[in-house]
């Protein structure tokens, strides 16, 4: 599993062929488990709102071979 430590983008980091990864929800701070899928393509963004306060994180994911970056950002600072 990788863990993103800060709510904003400026932090990525990369994991080998794992199938999920953690980010921190900059509403309230709750380390939230995201599935990583290798087959949706090599650059992934989307919007899931926290399962905790419900706010909207953009979600990003860019896999090179078999290593994945993910990243998470407020949706406001996004769009």
């Amino acid at each position: 599993m990788i863990r993103v430590d800060t709510p904003q983008a400026s932090i990525h980091k990369s994991v080998k062929m794992d199938n999920e990864a953690t980010y921190l929800c900059d509403s309230c701070g709750e380390e939230i488990v995201i599935p990583l899928d290798p087959s949706s393509g090599t650059q992934q963004e989307y919007v899931e709102d926290c399962p905790v306060c419900c706010n909207p994180n953009v979600i990003h994911v860019d896999w090179l071979d078999d290593e994945a970056r993910v990243w998470a950002e407020p949706e406001q600072d996004h769009f």
